[in-house]
């Protein structure tokens, strides 16, 4: 039996998906260095500018296949809203999520090399920095999901049923002094505001818990014995046990502000999507429509 917790798997996603784009990246501006470089006055002298400016052959083909991958980027939403009704044969949520952030990062750098990094029109500049902003949004819930513990009190109760055949006296006092520190849950539309004002009161408990454990263990007669005779035993169980009383807080409280962070960035997407709409559509209608009509 492990007295401490299983070591976390590598994130090998997140360093494939940073790899990838990195990769693009580097591929684009390879490939349009020389341009890119040049003042907007100095471009159509050089030799690739019917090519690599925003209406060019491959500019234009930036902005097409990044336009592609942000609305791909949606899907993500219907799998999380219908996770119940789609099989996990189709991918867990932690690869949606990862290719959630690999697409809309990808969409991002291909609408960037698309406008050839200028912004020649007000729907540009306002698609640009719609995009700008869900793309720094969804990095930051990103972070957020990745950094929050996800534990939760099933892998405290799971680790004191690996330790009732062991110490049974003090899994009784442990359990008792639990039910006596309730974490505080707040209702799913529960606004941003009144989460701010919460987070002191997650403090103090996760506080509670992780040094209130303790006390209750060592009410134990048992476990007093054990902390004399292996004190490093000991005092790895207190310390496991604490932080996964207190995970339970900071989950809690992790779990309410991805709420009202995916109700934020759910809103910004949607404005995205209106901008990227009237500006496809102004670029079709100024730049296409002229071929069909007679």
């Amino acid at each position: 039996m492990s007295t401490s917790p299983a070591q976390k798997p590598r994130r090998l996603g997140s360093w494939i998906t940073i790899s990838l784009l990195c990769l693009l990246a580097a591929a684009l501006q390879w490939r349009g260095y020389s341009f890119y470089r040049l003042t907007i006055a100095e471009r159509p002298l050089h030799p690739d500018y019917s090519t690599l400016n925003p209406a060019g052959f491959l500019g234009h083909g930036y902005g097409i296949f990044g336009t592609a991958l942000i609305f791909t980027n949606l899907l993500y939403l219907v799998r999380r809203r219908f996770a119940k009704y789609i099989p996990d044969r189709l991918g867990s949520m932690k690869a949606w999520l990862n290719g959630h952030a690999l697409t809309g990062l990808a969409g991002a750098i291909l609408v960037a090399f698309h406008s050839a990094f200028q912004l020649r029109t007000p729907i540009a500049a306002v698609t640009s920095a719609s995009l700008a902003i869900v793309v720094g949004t969804g990095l930051v819930g990103f972070y957020l999901h990745e950094l929050l513990p996800k534990a939760g009190l099933k892998r405290l109760r799971n680790r004191l049923a690996e330790l009732q055949p062991l110490l049974p006296g003090m899994v009784v006092q442990v359990e008792g002094f639990l039910q006596q520190a309730p974490v505080t849950t707040l209702a799913h539309d529960a606004s941003f505001a009144r989460i701010l004002v919460t987070i002191p009161r997650w403090a103090f408990e996760a506080r509670r818990r992780r040094y209130g454990l303790k006390a209750a263990a060592h009410a134990d007669k048992v476990f007093r014995v054990l902390r004399r005779t292996e004190p490093a035993l000991a005092k790895a169980f207190l310390a496991e046990l604490g932080e996964l009383a207190a995970k339970e807080v900071d989950a809690n409280a992790g779990a309410a502000m991805m709420r009202t962070w995916r109700s934020l960035h759910r809103f910004l997407a949607i404005l995205l999507l209106v901008s990227v709409s009237v500006h496809v559509y102004v670029a079709w209608y100024y730049g296409f429509c002229w071929i069909f009509d007679r």
